[in-house]
C-alpha cells in the first residue's frame, strides 16, 4: 500500500496564455483520506455516491433520477498539439453551473497523455490538467463525461480514422490508456462516465465496432466497476450510409452500459454557411416548404446525357434525355452537376428540370436557377479531391455560374435544397449550360437528376420531423431496456442570425429530449461553429452567442 506523505501538492495548472497565475494548494495530511488502506474496495464500492444505470434510467445511489443536462467542452483537440490549448478556466465551470447546466462533456485527445514514440507510458502533465478540470468540477457541482473524441488511430467523425481499425496496436493502446484512466479515478464521484471513442467509422462492417467496445468494456471492468460506460452508435461503416437493425449502436455484454447518439438533423440546415463543411444557405428553421426525409440513400440517376468534350469550350447549351420514373422505391429527387476528373475547370450556368406526364405533354418547371449563389449546393468527392464554388467572372447569361475544379475522381455538387417529389409514370429532364477549360480525356462533366430511396414518409421541416428522427431510437432502448443519451446536438453560429431560427431549433430539440427523458449535452461550449462562447484562446464574455446562452439560463435553471 502506499502511504500519503504529510501534505499532498495539488498543482494547478494554467497555459501561459492563461491571465491567471499558477497557482498551488496545499492540503494538510488529516484532511485526506487514504482509501486503499482504510478502505476495503467492497466498502468504497458501497459507499462512493457514483452514477448508476437502472434499466432505462440513470440513477444516484439512492436510485432517484438524475438528469444529467449541459454542454461539451471541446477543448480544442483538432490542433493535435501533445497539451491542451487554452480553452477555459475556473469561470467557466461557474458559467456553465449558472446556465442551469450539471455535466460537461469532456473531449480528450489521446496525445494529451500518451506520445506515439512512448507508447503505454502516460505523461503526468495530461493527468495534472484533468485532475484541475475533475477538482473544477466538484467545487461546482458538475458532473463530467470523459469522451476519448480523439483516439490512437485518428479522429473518426470524417472518416479519417482508419488505423483504429486496421491496426491492432492502436486498439490495445486504446484500451491500456483507459484502463489507466479508469483506474486513476475509479472512486472519483463528480464523473459520470466513460465515453470510450467518439463517432466511430468502422472500415469494413459493424462486428469491428463491436468487437472494439467489447475490448473496451471488458478493460475498463477490470478495473472499474461502477462507472457508467457510454457507448456510441457508429455514424456509419466507412464509403456506406446503411444503418443497421440496431441504429449502428454495438452489441455487447456487460454492466453500466448508456447508449449514446447525436442529432444534427437536419444537416443542410444545421450545418450552412460553415467553411468546413462547405454548405450554402440552408435555410430557416422550420419552414413547411423544405422537405425532409429520413435515412435518405441514393438510389438511381439519368445517366445519359450528354458530356462536355475535352479541351477548351464556348458556353454550350446541353439538352438531358427525359428520364421515366417508374420504380416506387424512388422518393425523391434533385439536380446535381457531375465534374469527374475534370483536369481542370468545368463550369455550369441556366439549369432547369422539366416535368412531362404520362403523354409526354410539358407540365412544369420542377426547377429553374441562372446559378448566382452556391445556397443550397453542396461538393462530393469520391476521394476528397477538387474543389467546387461560385464563379463571379464566368457566366452564360451573366457573370456568375458554379464550377468543378481539379478533380481526379467522380465528383459533383448536389442541391438538397432543391429536393422535389417526383411522380410515378412522369418524365423529368436537366437542361443547361457547361463551359469546360483544359477537360481531361477521361473525363465526365455533365447535367444530371439524382433519384433517391427511403423507407420513411416525406416530412417538412419542423418540429414533428425532429421528434420522427429520435422516437425510433427511443422505441429500440425501451425495447432492450436500455438507456439513451444525447451525446451532441447543435446548430451552427449561422443559424442564429438572419431569422434562421437556430433558437426554435434548440427549443424544439430540448423539449423533445424533455419529453422523452433523455439526458444531453450540447455542443459545444466554446468554438465558432457552434459555440456558445466563440473565438479561440479563453472564453470572452464580449463574443458570445448571448441569446442563446440567455436561453439555456432561461429554461434549464
Amino acid at each position: 500500500m502506499r502511504k500519503i506523505v504529510a501534505y499532498l501538492l495539488i498543482l494547478v495548472l494554467f497555459s501561459s496564455c492563461s491571465k491567471e497565475r499558477s497557482s498551488i494548494t496545499i492540503i494538510p495530511a488529516d484532511e485526506v483520506i487514504d482509501r486503499e488502506e482504510n478502505n476495503s474496495e467492497e466498502e468504497l464500492e458501497l459507499t462512493t455516491p457514483f452514477l448508476r444505470v437502472d434499466n432505462t434510467r440513470i440513477v444516484d445511489g439512492s436510485q432517484n433520477n438524475v438528469k444529467l443536462q449541459g454542454v461539451a467542452f471541446g477543448n480544442f483537440i483538432w490542433t493535435n498539439t501533445p497539451t491542451p490549448a487554452p480553452h477555459h478556466t475556473e469561470e467557466d465551470f461557474k458559467r456553465v453551473k449558472a446556465m442551469g447546466m450539471n455535466t460537461i462533456r469532456f473531449y480528450l485527445h489521446y496525445i494529451f497523455f500518451e506520445d506515439d514514440a512512448n507508447p503505454y507510458t502516460y505523461k503526468q502533465a495530461g493527468w495534472d490538467w484533468l485532475d484541475q478540470n475533475i477538482e473544477w468540477a466538484k467545487k461546482h457541482d458538475v458532473y463530467l463525461i470523459l469522451n476519448m473524441h480523439a483516439p490512437q488511430g485518428g479522429y473518426q467523425s470524417q472518416g479519417n480514422g482508419d488505423a483504429l481499425w486496421d491496426l491492432v496496436e492502436n486498439q490495445n493502446r486504446l484500451v491500456a490508456l483507459w484502463q489507466a484512466i479508469a483506474e486513476r479515478y475509479k472512486y472519483e464521484d463528480r464523473i459520470a462516465g466513460f465515453g470510450p471513442v467518439n463517432e466511430p467509422v468502422p472500415t469494413q462492417d459493424m462486428n469491428q465496432w463491436s468487437e472494439l467496445a467489447q475490448k473496451l468494456v471488458d478493460g475498463i471492468r477490470e478495473v472499474d466497476k461502477n462507472h457508467p460506460i457510454f457507448l456510441e452508435r457508429a455514424i456509419y461503416v466507412k464509403g456506406t450510409n446503411e444503418v443497421d437493425e440496431n441504429f449502428n449502436f454495438p452489441q455487447v455484454n456487460g454492466s453500466g452500459i448508456v447508449y449514446e447518439f447525436h442529432e444534427y438533423t437536419p444537416y443542410f440546415y444545421t450545418h450552412q454557411l460553415l467553411d468546413f463543411a462547405n454548405l450554402g444557405d440552408g435555410g430557416r428553421y422550420p419552414d413547411e416548404n423544405a422537405l425532409q426525409v429520413q435515412d435518405l440513400n441514393w438510389y438511381t440517376a439519368s445517366f445519359n446525357n450528354p458530356t462536355i468534350p475535352a479541351g477548351n469550350t464556348d458556353w454550350t447549351f446541353y439538352e438531358g434525355q427525359s428520364y421515366l420514373v417508374d420504380d416506387p422505391k424512388v422518393t425523391v429527387a434533385l439536380p446535381a452537376l457531375v465534374g469527374a476528373n475534370t483536369g481542370d475547370t468545368v463550369f455550369f450556368d441556366d439549369i432547369i428540370i422539366k416535368e412531362y406526364n404520362e403523354d409526354g405533354i410539358f407540365v412544369r418547371n420542377v426547377y429553374e436557377s441562372g446559378l448566382d449563389s452556391f445556397d443550397g449546393w453542396s461538393f462530393w468527392s469520391a476521394n476528397q479531391s477538387g474543389t467546387a464554388g461560385l464563379s463571379t467572372t464566368e457566366g452564360n447569361s451573366s457573370n456568375t455560374s458554379l464550377f468543378i475544379k481539379n478533380s481526379n475522381s467522380d465528383a459533383n455538387i448536389s442541391n438538397f435544397a432543391a429536393m422535389f417529389e417526383p411522380r410515378q409514370g412522369h418524365s423529368y429532364q436537366i437542361n443547361g449550360w457547361m463551359k469546360g477549360e483544359r477537360i481531361s480525356n477521361t473525363s465526365n462533366c455533365t447535367l444530371r437528376i439524382d433519384f433517391y430511396t427511403s423507407n420513411s414518409p416525406i416530412q417538412k421541416r419542423n418540429k414533428s420531423f425532429l421528434e420522427s428522427t429520435i422516437l425510433p431510437i427511443v422505441n429500440w432502448s425501451k425495447e432492450n431496456n436500455v438507456p439513451l443519451y444525447m451525446g451532441e446536438f447543435g446548430a451552427g453560429t449561422p443559424c442564429f442570425a438572419n431569422n434562421k431560427g437556430g433558437l426554435l431549433w434548440v427549443e424544439d430539440m430540448v423539449d423533445i429530449l424533455n419529453k422523452y427523458d433523455i439526458p444531453f449535452t450540447y455542443h459545444s461550449y466554446h468554438e465558432d461553429s457552434f459555440g456558445l462562447y466563440l473565438g479561440f484562446g479563453l472564453p470572452e464574455p464580449t463574443n458570445v452567442n448571448q441569446p442563446l446562452i440567455d436561453w439555456f439560463t432561461n429554461n434549464l435553471n
